[in-house]
C-alpha cells in the first residue's frame, strides 16, 4: 500500500524556524502557560468565558524584521518541492534533489544510434514536440537549437531527412519561446529580436 514503508519511522516533532523563535514568542507562551498552571478550575473557566486579550502580543516591528529581514528563504525553499516534481514514497530521505540536476552535454554516438539520429547534427526526436509545446518546465531559460536558438552549422528547417521541423513562430513571424531561431546556422545566437519592427495595427513583423 501507499506509504506502507513509513510505518515505524519516528516522526520528527515540529520546531519553529529560527527567525520566528528569535522574536521571543516561545518565552511569552511559556510565561502564559505557567500562569495558567497556577490557576484553579474556577479561574480557568472564567478565562474561557471572558479571556484577557493581548497576552501573546509581540511588537509589530519585531515581527516585521523577523519575516522581512531575518527570514532565511533559501533554507525554506530547499525543503519545498520544485515545479514539475512529484512526491513518491521515501523522497524526503534522498540526498540529491531535482535542483541539483545539470544540463547534459553532447549526445554520444551510441545514444544517437539508439534514438535513430542518423547524423551528428540530426535533430533530437523530441524537438518537434518542443516546437509545439515549448521548452521543458525545469529548464525555462535553456537555449535549444531549433526552438529558441540558432540551428547547428549545415542544418535547415523542414520535415525532410535530418530536417529541423518548423520554426516556432506565430502568424506574424514572432518567436513563441524567446530567442531568435532565425539566426544564421552555427552562430552564437547574438541577434536580438528586440530590434525588430512590428506593425502597430496588426502586430506583424515588418521587413
Amino acid at each position: 500500500k501507499y506509504l506502507q514503508g513509513k510505518r515505524g519511522i519516528e516522526k520528527v516533532p515540529f520546531q519553529l524556524p529560527d527567525f520566528i523563535a528569535k522574536t521571543g514568542i516561545c518565552e511569552v507562551r511559556n510565561a502564559v502557560d505557567e500562569d495558567e498552571g497556577g490557576m484553579n478550575a474556577k479561574k480557568k473557566n472564567r478565562n474561557k468565558v471572558a479571556p484577557k486579550m493581548g497576552a501573546l502580543d509581540v511588537d509589530y516591528r519585531t515581527l516585521h524584521d523577523a519575516f522581512f529581514k531575518h527570514q532565511n528563504r533559501a533554507s525554506i525553499q530547499d525543503k519545498l518541492t520544485e515545479f514539475g516534481d512529484l512526491y513518491y514514497e521515501g523522497k524526503e530521505f534522498e540526498t540529491q534533489k531535482s535542483s541539483d540536476l545539470r544540463v547534459g552535454g553532447p549526445l554520444s554516438e551510441r545514444l544517437r544510434d539508439a534514438l535513430g539520429m542518423t547524423a551528428e547534427n540530426s535533430p533530437t526526436p523530441w524537438l518537434i514536440n518542443m516546437q509545439r509545446h515549448g521548452p521543458p518546465p525545469s529548464y525555462p531559460n535553456l537555449k535549444i537549437a531549433g526552438l529558441n536558438g540558432p540551428l547547428p552549422e549545415g542544418c535547415s528547417y523542414g520535415y525532410h531527412l535530418n530536417g529541423w521541423g518548423k520554426p516556432p513562430v506565430d502568424n506574424f513571424g514572432r518567436p513563441l519561446f524567446g530567442g531568435n531561431p532565425f539566426d544564421p546556422p552555427g552562430s552564437g545566437g547574438t541577434t536580438s529580436t528586440t530590434e525588430w519592427n512590428y506593425s502597430a495595427s496588426s502586430g506583424a513583423r515588418l521587413p
